[in-house]
């Protein structure tokens, strides 16, 4: 046998790993290997992206890996938009001269995302994660337990959604006349959303919303912006605000505050 025919006995198949990131129906694909690959029914892209391996703790929580990247899109999500919604990753591996035939080493949702030296490391967690919820989930409490929006709530976003046009945008302050419409205070709580990337409202008066971090260059005037409502979830913001108090408020507002042991019954 030749030197080369001695190598290629040797030497391990390659077995590349797909990286499969998406929040809602938004995909980024990627694969460890040296070039664009075709694998399932798409095209994953060759990146200089890395994982750990597998770990658990002693008191067996969920597996968890740290996926080492360049800051893609979906994960500089992390950097200032919120609400942050879950961005998920599944990692697949199969062998490069058949790729045919995988399997899937890991799935579950990136918890927290650290950004250095131009790179990003997301920490992903198994969905085994779920299984240490609470069951059940809520909180003996005088405010509501949902959050505005989701499914307990059973309000529709897009029904509270308010579209301006920008006349003013810089830094951390977005103006538009229509947010005169509805009193101060309106939005405090809620989001502006812009391109698909949102941002806090810390504050709203008259035609002016105050944002917790900047936009990028999407933010100019001109540019279109939904701003959404915030919910501090009192139970008179849900009565007097969303008209929402008698069917889906999750709260005990009339639970006693005055312990009659300690304080007496005055």
């Amino acid at each position: 046998m030749t030197y080369n025919d001695n190598i290629q006995a040797t030497e391990m198949t390659p077995m590349p790993e797909f990286y499969d990131i998406y929040y809602g129906t938004t995909h980024e694909r990627y694969t460890n290997y040296s070039q664009d690959t075709d694998f399932g029914f798409y095209t994953w892209i060759a990146a200089p992206i890395k994982r750990t391996s597998f770990n658990r703790d002693n008191d067996f929580a969920a597996l968890q890996t740290t996926i080492s990247t360049y800051p893609s899109p979906l994960l500089r999500l992390y950097v200032a938009a919120q609400p942050v919604e879950p961005v998920y990753i599944t990692i697949y591996r199969a062998l490069a001269a058949d790729l045919t035939s995988y399997a899937t080493i890991f799935s579950g949702v990136v918890k927290n995302v650290q950004f250095a030296d131009g790179q990003v490391q997301a920490v992903c967690v198994a969905s085994a994660q779920y299984l240490k919820k609470k069951i059940p989930p809520y909180i003996y409490q005088a405010f509501c337990n949902h959050t505005l929006y989701d499914t307990g709530c059973g309000l529709s976003r897009a029904s509270w959604k308010i579209t301006g046009v920008l006349t003013y945008a810089t830094g951390t302050t977005l103006k538009a006349t229509i947010w005169t419409t509805k009193p101060n205070g309106w939005f405090n709580g809620g989001y502006v959303e812009i391109g698909g990337d949102k941002r806090l409202i810390i504050k709203h008066l008259g035609n002016t919303l105050t944002i917790h971090a900047p936009f990028d260059n999407r933010a100019t005037p001109g540019a279109s912006a939904d701003a959404y409502p915030g919910c501090d979830k009192n139970p008179n913001t849900c009565k007097a605000k969303f008209s929402n108090f008698d069917d889906h408020f999750l709260g005990m507002p009339y639970i006693p505050s005055r312990n009659p042991v300690l304080q007496g019954f005055k």
